[in-house]
């Protein structure tokens, strides 16, 4: 059987000469993506090795999942049997994955962001923004081979810019760049049908990972008025720094240290914790 060319570039799909394709917003540019991806990767997987398809696979089938708006042109996916559940979550057929957006797919709602809040575009400009050098991704180890395809994965990029979304809290929170590398691992299965089309994507890994790098400079942020009263959260502010007072996280969690009204961090300490240059704000 001759393979597929979206098992043999992992940019096929952005090749297809046919005119009646639905973009979302045009053809995407994956440049940078690509770009951080040669620069950054940690594997270098033989052409023609299962490793290798199978990564060219899983990027053809992103392009297409989130720029794609008609899921019957999507060539990756064996359409009516398709399902994507994320860490045992909701199945999202091809048509609930075009509604809610791949990062609202993948993510949820978690202390941090709330999936219910922000819209696909919205989504996709934040993190685009935050990873300007762009978000690379590869296959670190294949488990298993087709039709049940096992494997794990690495999502990376630099956080070169600002970082923005509404958390739990309903309050939205912003986080200057730290310039650090952001990394994210995970696992995934996925069965494929004989010509390699996915039918079933299982994904599994820790969301608090990619945001607990985000938000490196202002960790309390999004717990903000969550779970504790009005009152009890009152940040401190001064001309370079917001952070939320450790008090309103001891309260949430009812720890010893709120039990026995222990006094708030000091402002000095909290200072002494990040560069004067750095910003955190709240809203």
């Amino acid at each position: 059987m001759s393979l597929p060319d979206y098992a043999l570039d992992g940019d096929a799909v952005l090749n297809e000469k046919s005119t009646n394709i639905v973009w979302r917003r045009g053809p995407p540019d994956y440049s940078r993506a690509n770009s951080c991806f040669h620069k950054y990767k940690s594997t270098n997987h033989p052409v023609g090795s299962l490793e290798s398809i199978v990564q060219n696979i899983i990027k053809n089938w992103e392009k297409e999942v989130s720029h794609k708006t008609d899921p019957k042109q999507w060539r990756t996916v064996d359409l009516s049997n398709y399902s994507f559940p994320c860490n045992g979550g909701p199945k999202y057929s091809g048509y609930e994955m075009v509604k809610q957006g791949t990062y609202n797919a993948l993510i949820g709602e978690t202390t941090y962001y709330n999936s219910a809040a922000i819209s696909f575009e919205e989504s996709h400009l934040a993190f685009n923004r935050a990873l300007g050098e762009g978000f690379g991704w590869e296959l670190l180890e294949l488990y298993s081979g087709p039709p049940v395809v096992s494997f794990k994965w690495k999502h990376f990029g630099r956080m070169t810019n600002s970082f923005s979304c509404p958390g739990l809290s309903g309050l939205i929170y912003k986080a200057d760049p730290t310039n650090k590398m952001v990394n994210l691992f995970g696992m995934c299965i996925i069965r494929v049908t004989e010509d390699l089309r996915i039918q079933d994507v299982q994904i599994f890994y820790d969301p608090n990972q990619l945001f607990t790098q985000l938000t490196e400079i202002c960790p309390y942020a999004p717990f903000a008025k969550l779970n504790v009263e009005t009152t009890a959260v009152q940040p401190i502010i001064n001309s370079d720094v917001l952070f939320v007072k450790q008090q309103a996280l001891d309260q949430r969690n009812g720890s010893s240290r709120a039990k026995n009204n222990a006094p708030f961090a000091s402002l000095s300490s909290i200072k002494s914790k990040a560069s004067s240059s750095f910003l955190c704000t709240i809203s």
